[in-house]
């Protein structure tokens, strides 16, 4: 009786180590990240890991078009592109909350008109990339915690769209 308890406790520890082994990979797979990378309508801010400096888009897709109301001409918007600084613990950070906002997405029955509040989060490791994207969900910064404490770091820096 006593050997096939010792049997039988054997495989079982075993099992429970590699499942605490695969829970603290997955804990730490979020500072494995090469680039990071966050898309409204309108911005396109994209981090890299190992470059001092983040590339900002404003209106990356379309170039926008307005009416002037000095003479009421239409004139064209152009591009809008700009280095922003982020510290490596910034950095690092925003890596988590993408990675935990990919992973692990809040699903929400927020529904918003004319595609307002648009997002998509983007955590590349190199060879692997996730992607999480919130179409439709009105103001995407409170979404979740982890789309909160996005927006909040990034609007420190920048000027960037809510919906």
């Amino acid at each position: 009786m006593k050997l096939n308890l010792k049997i039988l406790v054997i495989p079982i520890s075993f099992a429970i180590l590699s499942c605490k082994q695969n829970e603290k990979t997955i804990e730490t797979l979020h500072n494995n990240w090469e680039k990071i990378e966050i898309n409204t309508r309108t911005e396109k801010l994209l981090i890299s890991k190992f470059s001092d400096s983040a590339e900002y888009e404003q209106n990356p897709n379309d170039i926008a078009f307005k009416i002037l109301p000095e003479d009421g001409k239409i004139a064209k918007e152009e591009i809008v592109k700009k280095k922003v600084y982020f510290t490596k613990s910034e950095k690092d950070s925003l890596a988590k909350y993408i990675y935990e906002s990919v992973t692990k997405p809040k699903f929400t029955n927020a529904l918003a008109t004319d595609y307002a509040g648009c997002v998509t989060l983007r955590y590349d490791t190199g060879n692997m990339k996730l992607t999480c994207e919130y179409d439709s969900v009105g103001d995407w910064s409170l979404v979740s915690e982890q789309t909160k404490k996005i927006y909040d770091m990034i609007s420190n820096k920048i000027k960037i769209s809510k919906n």
